[in-house]
């Protein structure tokens, strides 16, 4: 009896920590567009996209939506890339996060190229945005860019461009 009862503690323990540790976030693109810098992620369903803004862990989302149509998208979109390069420098649990919300693909993959962008890329392209804009964010109008900041339970939207990279930081630090 006494050796049986040793045999299970191995699988229970297995057991409790599988229950216990936390799903890493998986999303599934229609494609994968490659640059020459990056992989862009293609979405032309938010549906597909939506475990992004729902999924709670400890990694801080700072998620820019942006379009290469829009000025001050362009004007702003340096800041995240400099401070994307020194989240994962330092190893902080921070991820930047590029919605583009772009027409055609050439138009995203020609800038992207052009300004040597390495930071995680996302192109959603669902034409259902009266849908998918209020389930993003129930205070957005659309209007673009806007960054949303996702830890867990908690956010917080900045509803406008930002000035310098300092602004961008003292957002981040404020979730």
């Amino acid at each position: 009896m006494k050796k049986s009862q040793y045999f299970y503690y191995p699988f229970l323990l297995l057991i409790f920590l599988a229950c216990s540790t936390k799903k890493e976030l998986k999303l599934s693109p229609n494609k994968v567009i490659e640059t020459n810098e990056a992989s862009i992620s293609y979405f032309d369903n938010y549906d597909d996209l939506s475990p992004l803004f729902s999924h709670e862990d400890d990694t801080l989302r700072v998620i820019n939506f942006w379009a290469t149509w829009c000025k001050p998208c362009i004007e702003e979109l340096p800041y995240f890339t400099e401070l994307d390069k020194e989240f994962k420098q330092s190893n902080q649990p921070i991820k930047v996060i590029l919605i583009s919300l772009d027409l055609k693909e050439k138009n995203l993959v020609k800038y992207i190229n052009k300004n040597k962008i390495e930071t995680s890329s996302i192109w959603l392209d669902d034409a259902n945005s009266n849908y998918w804009i209020g389930a993003i964010e129930k205070d957005w109008d659309g209007a673009i860019p806007i960054t949303l900041l996702i830890k867990g339970k908690n956010r917080k939207l900045h509803l406008s461009d930002f000035e310098s990279k300092e602004e961008i930081k003292t957002f981040i630090n404020s979730i």
